[in-house]
């Protein structure tokens, strides 16, 4: 059933669901923040069952199930440990889309209200000054959403590249 869920939340595009949420929740905070969740619950559900359905098969699970640990403990235990880094991973990939997405929604009137100063607000701004809006009022805000998802996504794989195994010894 999690599984037909997920499906469904990912055959919508993250901005439309995203929008679609936020339109029908009202704007504001805290429905800006609900409807970032939903669109990024999918990619995660996805992952850690991957990352747990291949850990299940894997020979020290194995051997606790031998040794007659419950499944509570072997999820606890031993499965649970081993998704933390690529979730880790993927939330601090994940930010970029946030951000974006939260840009997005302020940009298009239906994100955090104008008092509250976001860069999708900022740029939204800037298009109801005028004609030709002047060029920093649309450069700084594009410049500081572009420098903040790089970040991210480069402390993302940053962090990829410390916690697989697979890439420690390559680094030489």
């Amino acid at each position: 059933i999690s599984q037909r869920i997920i499906e469904f939340l990912q055959a919508f595009p993250d901005l439309i669901l995203a929008m679609s949420i936020a339109m029908a929740l009202n704007a504001g905070t805290w429905t800006v923040i609900v409807a970032i969740a939903i669109t990024r619950i999918p990619f995660g559900g996805r992952i850690i069952r991957s990352v747990a359905l291949t850990l299940k098969e894997v020979a020290f699970v194995e051997a606790a199930r031998g040794i007659g640990a419950s499944t509570l403990r072997i999820m606890g235990r031993h499965i649970l440990p081993q998704c933390v880094a690529p979730y880790l991973i993927l939330a601090t990939t994940h930010l970029g889309v946030a951000i974006l997405i939260e840009a997005s929604l302020g940009f298009l009137g239906v994100g955090i209200p104008p008092p509250t100063p976001t860069w999708g607000n900022m740029l939204a701004d800037a298009l109801n000054s005028g004609l030709v809006p002047p060029w920093w009022l649309v450069v700084f805000p594009g410049a500081a959403i572009t420098l903040t998802v790089l970040a991210f996504n480069l402390l993302g794989d940053g962090i990829r590249d410390t916690l697989d195994p697979r890439l420690r010894g390559s680094r030489e």
